[in-house]
């Protein structure tokens, strides 16, 4: 496998990997929408302490936009599935 295929395959597997990812925040916001929220958004540990979020630990992601996109298309977190 030369170079041009590796980081094709990189990049394949990223995306992989980031679509596994909306799917589980799909399943997270199914079971448990606010713990969803928190996760995403972050919140206060039981000590008082700020817990960061996703969107303030990767504030460049579509993450959030994306579990929105892929709902509003009927995306319920089934493996496999993007719409």
């Amino acid at each position: 496998m030369n170079a041009e295929e590796k980081e094709v395959a990189r990049a394949r597997d990223r995306e992989h990997m980031y679509r596994c990812l909306v799917r589980e925040v799909i399943k997270m916001r199914i079971k448990d929408r606010d713990g969803a929220y928190r996760w995403l958004h972050g919140y206060s540990d039981h000590t008082g302490r700020w817990k960061k979020g996703w969107n303030e630990l990767h504030p460049e992601s579509n993450l959030e936009k994306d579990v929105r996109d892929q709902w509003i298309k009927g995306n319920r977190g089934n493996k496999g599935e993007w719409k």
